[in-house]
């Protein structure tokens, strides 16, 4: 399955706020107010920004003990957080770091901890694979005085909610890394066993589906991590369901500008053989087309995904025979357009469907058509499922319905 824009938007405000439909990437929870501001001690403001300035020198020069030098070694859990994080992020094809002040106006919106507390905004870029640098707000908490300070915590978890922060593998876990032609897979202690296996299915995966679409880059992060939790909280099914999910990363979490999409399978429930192939293509077909179905029917953004996952391994004649038999005489099918694709009836019966008529456009009208209709829903909302169903019928001469039926009866006959 893949996670639009809109999605993120709602997860990003899951820690402190309920989704709601119409809800906008830049909206944040309100914090209360405060009297003062976090971590009051004004007269380290110098020496903390000093500091700030000696780790992104250090992210910079690729120096470990200066960067480790500037946390205090009283925080022994942090001390060894960092440790870990600095040589995770070393295995990364990592650059562009910076480390700068952010939006002060936070600090008197969280409660704070340490001496003095400041917002610094962390960048990274990962090489080959991220179109923008990617922003991280963090909060960091100092303890010293006038002469020296040294860093205790670089988060905050009222910050954090705000935020959205959704943490990377390489924040939470010790991570393996493989690249291999355009792959970047990302493993942990759990995982990395398999690695080669994964990292070759993937290759293989992206090289099958790649003739079918339009020209992209080829080029893709994949998280495979035992910790489930990202995952679940982005799948909109459970986490049984879930075989992988297609995500976009921010730029920054207030802005809508997307840096890299990327996928993650969930180990617990990958399968093998035919099965995992299939379902690697299937998310890799939503990494490819990034940010073009973010408007589209979820039926065709699905739909699209199973045809080209299908389509790169079976013949036209194979595919028709195996929709008919799962499909004919099915009560109650129907072309589902939010996100009740994944939460009504059988789900996986409406992956068959979207993917049948998403073949049957393809195969009869050719592939061009189902970009074209990527493209005519981009940028446009609709109050109603039957206004969206308005524009189908004038792109395609037909309604949901009849497309339907005309998709089954194609199935039929082949």
């Amino acid at each position: 399955m893949r996670v639009s824009l809109g999605s993120i938007a709602c997860l990003l405000l899951l820690p402190t706020l309920a989704c709601q439909a119409d809800a906008e990437v830049e909206s944040g929870p309100a914090l209360p107010e405060r009297s003062a501001p976090a971590g009051m001690d004004e007269s380290l403001r110098d020496a903390a920004l000093a500091l700030v300035e000696e780790r992104e020198q250090a992210l910079v020069d690729g120096d470990r003990d200066a960067f480790l030098a500037t946390v205090d070694p009283g925080a022994e859990a942090f001390a060894t957080s960092q440790a870990r994080w600095w040589d995770n992020v070393a295995r990364l094809p990592a650059t562009d770091f910076s480390l700068e002040l952010g939006d002060e106006g936070v600090m008197t919106r969280i409660s704070g901890d340490g001496d003095l507390q400041l917002p610094i905004d962390f960048t990274m870029r990962l090489d080959g694979y991220d179109e923008h640098p990617v922003t991280q707000p963090l909060i960091y908490t100092f303890v010293g005085d006038e002469d020296e300070v040294r860093l205790t915590n670089d988060r905050n978890l009222q910050s954090d909610a705000a935020t959205g922060w959704v943490p990377a593998p390489w924040d939470v876990t010790t991570i393996t890394v493989e690249e291999s032609d355009g792959v970047l897979g990302v493993f942990d202690d759990e995982t990395r066993a398999g690695s080669d296996d994964i990292q070759a299915d993937i290759v293989a995966a992206r090289d099958a589906i790649e003739p079918l679409l339009p020209p992209w880059s080829g080029r893709v992060v994949a998280y495979d991590i035992s910790d489930t939790d990202a995952i679940d909280d982005m799948s909109t099914m459970t986490i049984e369901q879930t075989g992988g999910v297609a995500f976009p990363v921010l730029s920054r979490p207030d802005r809508r500008r997307v840096a890299a999409y990327r996928f993650a399978v969930n180990p617990t429930n990958l399968g093998g053989g035919l099965e995992r192939d299939l379902l690697m293509r299937h998310e890799l077909v939503h990494v490819a087309l990034a940010g073009r179905d973010d408007w589209s029917p979820v039926w065709l953004a699905e739909g699209t995904a199973e045809y080209v996952a299908r389509a790169a391994t079976y013949s036209v004649a194979q595919r028709r025979f195996d929709y008919f038999s799962t499909l004919d005489g099915r009560p109650g099918l129907r072309l589902r357009m939010g996100t009740d694709f994944y939460q009504r009836g059988e789900t996986w019966l409406n992956y068959e469907l979207a993917g049948l008529v998403c073949d049957y456009l393809a195969s009869t009208r050719g592939d061009d058509v189902l970009w074209g209709l990527m493209d005519t829903f981009r940028g446009r909302s609709f109050a109603t499922f039957g206004e969206a169903d308005d524009l189908l019928r004038s792109e395609l001469g037909l309604s949901s319905g009849q497309l339907r039926d005309s998709a089954l009866a194609w199935a039929r006959s082949g």
